[in-house]
C-alpha cells in the first residue's frame, strides 16, 4: 500500500441511498455485521450496478452467526472484530441468492492517513472500530473533545463503514446515516481498520490501481483465517 498515492478526494457513498435504516443496531450490538453489509452493499452497487439493500433480519442473521448472540439481552454484547475478520474470510456472506462475498482482510494503521485513503481509494469502503467517547452522542461530525467527556471509551467501542474521505476528514456510515470524522479524531479514537480486497471490485476498469499485486496481498490477508 505504501507505494499507492491516493485522490485528493473519494466517495463511494454516492453509489447507495443512505436511508438512515439502522439495520437493528438501533435495539441490537450488532454494529459489526452491519458495517460488513454497508460495505458488501457499496462494493455491489460499484462492482455490479447491484441495488439490493441490506435488511435488518439480514444483519441481525447475520450476528448470531458471528457473535453466537441467541436473542437474548445475555448474549448481546457485540462481535469480536478479530473472529468476524476470520468467519467473513473464511464463509463469506450471502448477498442475495448468487453471490457470496468473501474478500481477503488485510489489517491497517488508522493514524496512517495515507495508507487509509488509499484503501479506501482502491479497495473500497474499510471497516472500522471506534473508542467512542460520550461527547459524541448526537453529533454529526466527531472531533477531538477535550476532558472527562472526550475521553476515549466512555460511550463504548462501535464499528463503522467508512468509504469517503477529503482533506478535512474521513466520512463514515453509522446507524444508517453519514458522520464526519476528523483525522485527528480518528488517529485518537479508532482502535483498529481493516481494507476488505474484493477480485469483483478490483476487476471493475477504473478502480483497480496499476500494479497492486492482489494475489500477495490474498496471500498475506488469509494468515487471518489460518
Amino acid at each position: 500500500m505504501a507505494a499507492l498515492v491516493a485522490p485528493v478526494a473519494c466517495d463511494w457513498h454516492r453509489t447507495i441511498a443512505l436511508d438512515g435504516d439502522a439495520l437493528g443496531n438501533d435495539a441490537h450490538s450488532n454494529c459489526l455485521p452491519c458495517g460488513a453489509l454497508r460495505s458488501i452493499q457499496i462494493r455491489r452497487a460499484v462492482a455490479a450496478g447491484d441495488a439490493r439493500k441490506p435488511t435488518a433480519e439480514q444483519a441481525l442473521a447475520l450476528y448470531r452467526a458471528w457473535s453466537g448472540w441467541d436473542g437474548t439481552e445475555a448474549t448481546d454484547i457485540g462481535t469480536a472484530s478479530d473472529s468476524a475478520a476470520v468467519a467473513w474470510a473464511r464463509h463469506g456472506v450471502t448477498w442475495g441468492d448468487q453471490w457470496d462475498d468473501i474478500p481477503s482482510i488485510a489489517a491497517l494503521d488508522p493514524a496512517n492517513a495515507g495508507h487509509v485513503k488509499a484503501a479506501v481509494a482502491f479497495l473500497g469502503p474499510i471497516q472500522l472500530d471506534l473508542n467512542m467517547p460520550a461527547a459524541w452522542q448526537g453529533a454529526t461530525t466527531w472531533t477531538v473533545i477535550s476532558g472527562s467527556w472526550g475521553q476515549p471509551g466512555t460511550w463504548g467501542s462501535h464499528r463503522v463503514c467508512a468509504g469517503r474521505y477529503d482533506q478535512q476528514c474521513l466520512y463514515a456510515i453509522s446507524w444508517g446515516t453519514e458522520v464526519r470524522i476528523t483525522w485527528a479524531a480518528l488517529a485518537t479514537y479508532a482502535l483498529n481498520a481493516e481494507a476488505s480486497i474484493s477480485r469483483s471490485w478490483l476487476e471493475v476498469a477504473g478502480v483497480s490501481p496499476t500494479g497492486l499485486d492482489l494475489a500477495a496481498l490474498e496471500q498475506e490477508s488469509r494468515s487471518l483465517a489460518v
